[in-house]
């Protein structure tokens, strides 16, 4: 009798266990169609669900019903991005997470509760301006309760938009002009000659970033020594951004060179040395929000 007790206890686990993750895709599929329905009021894109963003949205609920806080923050310093890449997330997407907590509600949350929260989020524009953010693509969803309390999740992920101004697309050599257009003009204020640009050293940064992004790291950079041409002298100026968007556009060019022109920046000195006549420049993007930018400079 004790045995055959035991086991029915288990199998009533198990059984509630089904049902519980029964609910909760209930109550994601409720909160994913809030969402995307406020999104489209507004014109914008609709978002997909990510397994990998549920993930990070329910560690995090149980986190702050566990150990009784409410921040995105947990006690240990872990933000969303942190949580995303631990849920298997990818490093280079723009992470974004609206949390909120629920306390004398009736528990566990029904699809009301679900539709209360989301009302909530979107009368505070904190809250609104990331389920209406440009440059997401996907969405996670979660909640945890106990005794009357509960803490709900949403979290966003995408491949962002671009961080600097001008969204107009980049043809063959516009990288290149442009970014010697700034950087002369930079150059110019400070009674410097200006850079010439060189085909040799567009190609050659072109040739010295790889095809597949994937696992790449601007220290894996490399082949200066290999570059054609007379050249008295070579250096580097790299950089690399996430969450900056999908489609290589002006204002990634412009971004790059404000960064490395920027007052502190430790390239700042060699674009401003006086030896150097001659530049090129390649801009790359994985179409998944990670974008190097590959400046060469020789005299």
């Amino acid at each position: 009798m004790a045995l055959r007790l035991l086991i029915a206890a288990l199998l009533a686990g198990t059984v509630t266990m089904v049902q519980a993750e029964s609910v909760m895709d209930g109550l994601r599929e409720r909160a994913l169609e809030l969402v995307n329905t406020s999104r489209a009021d507004e014109g914008l894109p609709t978002l997909t669900a990510g397994e990998d963003l549920n993930a990070s949205a329910m560690a995090h609920a149980q986190d702050m019903l566990k150990r009784n806080y409410y921040s995105h923050t947990s006690p240990e310093g872990e933000g969303p991005r942190e949580r995303y890449l631990e849920a298997g997330g990818s490093e280079w997407e723009l992470v974004a997470e609206n949390i909120a907590k629920c306390t004398s509600c009736q528990t566990p949350p029904d699809i009301n509760r679900v539709e209360a929260f989301h009302k909530g989020w979107m009368n505070s524009a904190e809250h609104r301006a990331n389920i209406l953010r440009k440059g997401l693509s996907r969405f996670g969803f979660a909640t945890a309760s106990s005794d009357n309390v509960i803490y709900a999740v949403q979290t966003f992920a995408g491949p962002g938009t671009t961080r600097g101004d001008g969204t107009e697309a980049l043809s063959v050599g516009d990288a290149t002009e442009m970014a010697l257009d700034q950087l002369n003009a930079a150059r110019s204020k400070a009674g410097l000659p200006q850079i010439k640009a060189s085909d040799t050293l567009t190609n050659s940064a072109a040739s010295m970033l790889p095809e597949d992004l994937s696992g790449y790291r601007l220290k894996d950079l490399k082949g200066l020594s290999e570059i054609e041409g007379n050249w008295a002298r070579l250096s580097a100026v790299a950089g690399a951004c996430s969450g900056c968007g999908q489609e290589l556009v002006a204002g990634d060019v412009r971004s790059f060179l404000s960064d490395w022109l920027s007052e502190g920046n430790p390239n700042r000195e060699r674009l401003f040395d006086k030896n150097f006549t001659h530049a090129g420049f390649e801009l790359l993007a994985d179409g998944e929000g990670r974008k190097f930018g590959l400046l060469l400079l020789a005299e």
